[in-house]
């Protein structure tokens, strides 16, 4: 089971001796892909030393910004969205011999929000229990525990369950190392409680939204994580002639080896990095529809879990069917529709100078036809503004990720093109305030018109 770093988020790990006193500790980190048991190169890729500071008795390590060099991707081509990472320490004392700590991960380019803490969903195990213990107070609304450590074990919106008489709150607030304050006042003093984060692990369905909007002819895609194994299995109304696969890339076609949608994917694991996040892809969608379902499951011990997506066909026939493809915040690709209507414009960037019209050869004179004013190295880009259709609230979260992203694309189910977000801000739209929910948003292609590679 993979420990997991989101490397758009910082990693911290604490290095401290098991005995004795720390002077100074050296790290040698391995960032690589492939297998993980045979492509280690031979030397570190990076080696940071810290000394100790003043009387503390351990050192911190943040690495990530390292990380992200060995993710790359080259669209159409080849993507290495997850690396292995290995952290060797080795540990000098003031008196007695070296100690040496070893730590694991698999890194994607992922992240957490604020609200998460630190190291956000570095577990795969939906049922993660941060911390346990038994109550040595009451107070109204508060958790009291003199010998717990709540500043560096839990997060605002932890789930914490009482597991004396079975009920459950959610942490509101952290008022010391030893109190917190809970939705719900369901403690008294001698009470056992678990902490469990259920939303900050890293899922089997790596995409937010369990709604997904289809139109037909189009193919369907999402990311998965392999690691948690399991399978995708489609409910009682699957269709005929629809077919399906696992695949190692986000852009990867059908062939003609695939399987019918009736019957159910296997998803298996490997011990290669870039293959942690696969993709399942459905072609020839034109026999489904709205309301068919796909769970995506696994029953493997430490990921046990279960999500069915619902699919909603989108019925456009006057405007151009666009999907922008963008990372989210698990690391891993995904599209969103966006079927409304679109505008092109394009956006110039000339230099000029003023240059001198006047002719003295004889009388002076000038001709009215010159450019006064002469423009050079004139460049352009182009600009899209697209429009989603009404979607479901629950994709406030996926335009936000949309929003978070550091690379998107436009398909028009023809080219694929890398395109920036020129959109800065906007406001979330709810059922409650705003009824139906739509979204508008401008993109700039992220080339400049004219062929000007060299």
């Amino acid at each position: 089971m993979s420990t997991i770093i989101n490397s758009r988020s910082p990693y911290y790990i604490k290095i401290e001796p098991s005995s004795g006193n720390l002077s100074s500790a050296e790290l040698s980190l391995y960032i690589y892909s492939g297998t993980l048991t045979t492509d280690k190169p031979g030397n570190a890729t990076y080696t940071i030393s810290k000394d100790k500071i003043g009387s503390n008795n351990y050192v911190i390590f943040e690495f990530t910004e390292l990380i992200r060099d060995y993710i790359v991707t080259e669209y159409g081509s080849y993507a290495t969205d997850g690396v292995w990472v290995e952290a060797d320490v080795i540990i000098t004392k003031s008196v007695g011999s070296p100690e040496t700590q070893n730590y694991d991960y698999l890194a994607f380019d992922g992240y957490g929000y604020f609200e998460d803490g630190v190291n956000p969903r570095t577990s795969t195990n939906p049922d993660v229990t941060k911390v346990t213990g038994t109550t040595t107070g009451s107070g109204s609304y508060k958790l009291i525990d003199s010998s717990a450590k709540f500043t560096k074990t839990v997060s605002i919106g932890d789930t914490i369950n009482n597991t004396t008489d079975s009920t459950s709150s959610i942490i509101t607030s952290i008022d010391s190392d030893t109190q917190i304050n809970i939705q719900a006042d369901i403690f008294n003093s001698g009470e056992n409680y678990s902490v469990a984060d259920v939303n900050n692990y890293t899922p089997q369905l790596l995409q937010s939204n369990t709604i997904i909007y289809f139109k037909k002819g189009r193919d369907i895609i999402f990311p998965v994580f392999a690691e948690a194994e399991g399978n995708a299995s489609v409910g009682d109304d699957g269709e005929n002639n629809v077919y399906w696969n696992i695949t190692e890339e986000f852009w990867n076609l059908y062939d003609s080896n695939w399987g019918d949608i009736d019957s159910d994917i296997s998803i298996g694991d490997t011990n290669i990095s870039q293959d942690k996040i696969a993709y399942i892809r459905i072609a020839n969608t034109n026999n489904l529809s709205t309301g068919d379902t796909i769970l995506v499951s696994t029953s493997k011990s430490n990921y046990a879990q279960s999500k069915t997506i619902t699919l909603e066909e989108v019925c456009e026939p006057k405007f151009e069917f666009l999907e922008i493809i963008f990372y989210n915040k698990y690391g891993a690709l995904q599209s969103l529709p966006f079927n409304k209507k679109s505008t092109k414009g394009i956006k110039i960037n000339p230099d000029s100078y003023k240059r001198n019209l006047m002719d003295f050869a004889e009388d002076p004179t000038y001709s009215k036809e010159k450019h006064q004013i002469r423009q050079f190295h004139v460049t352009g880009k182009e600009n899209i503004q697209v429009n989603t259709g009404f979607i479901d609230e629950s994709f406030n979260e996926v335009i936000k990720q949309l929003m978070l992203s550091e690379q998107t694309w436009v398909y028009d189910g023809v080219d694929v093109k890398p395109i920036t977000l020129n959109t800065k801000s906007l406001q979330y739209k709810t059922s409650v305030n705003d009824s139906l929910i739509q979204y508008s948003l401008e993109f700039e292609y992220s080339f400049n018109k004219i062929n000007d590679v060299r």
